[in-house]
């Protein structure tokens, strides 16, 4: 007994002995790596949040770019394993099918594929499903797992990608956006997902569209579930602000069409154009397309340069008015002056124009572009002042856009210059601009001389949409004076009225413009070639109060339309006709309103035939007398005393047996109602109680800003909407 005894409290003694030295070596020399566990157990990690990249929205906030977030889904077979322990009516072979069934359901991948996956790996491993799982997707599928009690679904965000609703629309203009994921070098140890701009809008706004990271602190469990703590910190994503654009997608799908059957119709290398509003120096539309371009894919083209910035040419005739400019600045001639235009011999050059003249008067050498011309009034203007003016223009300058790769053109220091420098430079050769150069110098044209800042965004927007930056139109600075501007853009009338841009001309619209038509420099020579040309026009309309500049620019054209006038004339005219016949443009209303002419109708009431008719004969007034009696006096008369109406309407007056007052109209001052009118009835409406109507869009008045029976003031302003 004692034997045993003592047997018993060494093997207990032996065993104490091996459970304390194996407790105090995994306390103290942690053989198994349980310290770094404990770690992880305890001390919190930190999960990035990645934010959403903000939209771009055209300036009716259509949408033109957004992101779409996807997740990916595993299946944790562990999970499933420990269910169906717990649940011995379950099995993990009808939990495979459910799982199957679900999500072959809300995506693309068949039940093969999925059953496949889960078979594939055994044991207690996660199964990754797929990593391209969108948000409405995940939802169902999540919605269904909870609904039918599946387990083991584990989500994690896995990226963003961009989405382009109008495909090829703006695409280099737009840009692309490209993940770190992507680069060579990316490690998704040590880094984490992260998308940028590369180029276009997505590259220049890259700090307004990104947003900033978040980042949340977790603790997960020996089943790895996360634990909500109290104490754990967060901090949440900043998402990335959107942007809304200054483009009209309705004007920017016009002139994409029209260039892109302009580089069909004209085999040109290349098609380029821009839509400036010349006031506020706002971009409508910009796009570029080459040949090559045009069978590429969306993706391909949002990689690639933006021509309208970044394509440089020499602008040809097109800069003739800026030397014309300086001459009516200068008094130096006037618009009826007469200069010899026949062959001019500078030295050793011959300078001569496409088609002989003998003396033209300045306006006509703008109007049908004569080099012999211009380069005798730019002598009488010389180099230097020429140098300033085209610097103060912009001319190898960047236009202040900060739109990426923007390049700013080509423009020697006036120490560079040659002896054919000045007169080459004055007919547009020996320089070289982009397309948004030549159509800011034209808005200074335009807007009385303020060199505008183009500029791309009207607003940037947080994800509250709260404005968080406006943009307002910036001048850089002023040139020349309203009187030789006003001349000039009777110039370049002339030039679509009766010169080289003629057929621009649309009957009912007043355009100015200027034709180019440049010879190309033999690449590796200094020579001109004699067959390869970029065509140019660049015009404004309505002269008076312009609302758009287009330029538009092919280059190399087929040699049978590589003058301005057979192919750029052409499709600026379609441009424009397509612009002002859209619902909402009110440009042809607002032209006619422009010019009427308006009188105040006298009183005439009480009067005689004859007296009436010496009155208005006076006015210059046209008149229309409905006699009820012959040697009757007026009872009435249309429109009302004291009321302005267009002069070139005929007035009506009725004459009657005997002045009575009780049978006088008396003009109510109260607002007519004018819905349902069109916009010509409501025009006429309006004045006959002297209402301004300030219209916008055409064809049925829709709504009215002043209701129908309010009191209304003489000479009160009333917006109108209409529609067709």
């Amino acid at each position: 007994m004692k034997i045993r005894l003592s047997i018993f409290i060494i093997l207990n003694f032996i065993f104490i002995l091996l459970w304390v030295v194996y407790l105090f070596t995994i306390q103290i020399f942690d053989p198994f790596n349980f310290k770094d566990t404990i770690e992880i157990r305890q001390n919190p990690s930190k999960k990035i949040i990645v934010p959403e990249r903000g939209n771009i929205y055209d300036r009716n906030f259509e949408l033109l770019v957004s992101s779409i977030k996807y997740y990916q889904i595993d299946i944790d077979k562990n999970a499933i394993l420990k269910h169906c322990e717990r649940n011995p009516d379950k099995k993990v072979s009808e939990i495979y099918s459910s799982i199957v069934s679900v999500i072959s359901n809300y995506t693309d991948i068949s039940k093969k594929k999925i059953q496949q996956k889960l078979n594939k790996v055994n044991g207690y491993t996660s199964v990754l499903i797929s990593d391209n799982i969108t948000e409405s997707q995940l939802t169902k599928i999540r919605s269904d797992f909870k609904e039918k009690k599946i387990p083991g679904l584990v989500i994690n965000f896995k990226k963003y990608r961009r989405s382009y609703p109008k495909n090829k629309f703006a695409a280099s203009l737009l840009g692309m956006v490209r993940s770190n994921e992507e680069e060579n070098n990316y490690d998704t140890r040590n880094n984490f997902y992260r998308l940028y701009g590369v180029c276009g809008i997505e590259s220049t706004f890259e700090k307004e569209l990104s947003g900033k990271f978040g980042w949340q602190e977790t603790i997960y469990d020996a089943n790895n579930k996360r634990i909500p703590f109290l104490f754990l910190k967060e901090k949440e994503a900043q998402n990335g602000n959107s942007l809304i654009l200054t483009l009209d997608s309705n004007i920017q799908e016009i002139l994409e069409e029209n260039l892109e059957n302009g580089l069909e119709i004209f085999k040109a290398n290349k098609a380029i154009g821009i839509i400036m509003e010349p006031f506020s120096g706002e971009i409508i539309a910009m796009a570029g397309i080459g040949k090559e371009d045009i069978n590429k894919s969306a993706a391909i083209l949002r990689a690639m340069p933006d021509l309208a910035t970044s394509f440089m040419f020499e602008p040809g005739s097109t800069l003739k008015p800026v030397t014309a400019l300086l001459a009516l600045e200068r008094k130096i001639y006037s618009s009826k002056d007469k200069i010899d235009c026949r062959n001019y011999i500078v030295e050793d050059r011959t300078i001569k124009d496409s088609h002989e003249y003998n003396f033209l008067s300045f306006k006509d050498i703008i109007a049908y572009s004569s080099n012999v011309g211009i380069s005798k009034i730019v002598e009488e203007i010389g180099s230097e002042v020429l140098y300033e003016r085209l610097i103060a223009m912009g001319c190898g300058q960047k236009t202040g856009s900060n739109l990426a790769g923007e390049a700013s053109g080509i423009f020697r220091k006036l120490k560079e210059w040659q002896g054919y420098s000045l007169h080459s430079i004055s007919f547009g050769q020996e320089i070289s601009v982009t397309a948004l150069q030549l159509a800011n110098m034209y808005c200074t044209f335009a807007n009385n001389g303020n060199v505008m800042q183009p500029y791309l965004i009207k607003e940037i927007r947080d994800q509250k949409d709260n404005i968080i930056r406006k943009f307002e139109p910036k001048i850089l600075r002023t040139i020349s004076d309203k009187n030789s501007l006003d001349t000039l853009k009777v110039f370049l009338k002339n030039v679509v009225d009766y010169g080289t841009g003629i057929v621009t001309k649309i009957n009912y619209l007043e355009i100015a413009g200027k034709t180019g038509t440049a010879e190309k420099i033999i690449k590796g020579e200094t020579t001109y070639s004699k067959d390869k040309y970029t065509s140019v026009f660049v015009g404004f309309f309505p002269v008076d109060i312009p609302r758009y500049v287009i330029v538009i620019v092919f280059d190399e054209p087929d040699y049978d339309f590589h003058y301005a006038s057979s192919s750029t004339v052409p499709i600026f005219r379609n441009i424009v006709k397509k612009i002002i016949s859209r619902p909402e443009s009110d440009i042809i209303v607002d032209t006619k309103q422009g010019k009427t002419e308006y009188i105040q109708m006298p009183d005439i009431i009480g009067k005689t035939k004859q007296q009436v008719c010496e009155i208005l004969r006076k006015k210059n007034i046209l008149y229309n007398l409905i006699l009820k009696d012959q040697d009757g006096l007026v009872v009435n008369q249309y429109p009302q005393p004291k009321v302005t109406f267009d002069k070139n309407k005929k007035v009506i007056v009725i004459l009657d047996k005997e002045y009575d007052q009780t049978e006088v109209e008396v003009l109510d001052h109260v607002m007519p109602d004018l819905q349902g009118l069109t916009v010509r009835k409501a025009l006429f409406e309006a004045v006959k109680k002297n209402i301004k109507l300030i219209i916008s869009g055409n064809g049925i008045i829709v709504s009215q800003s002043i209701p129908p029976g309010e009191k209304i003031k003489f000479g009160e302003i009333c917006r109108i909407k209409a529609k067709l």
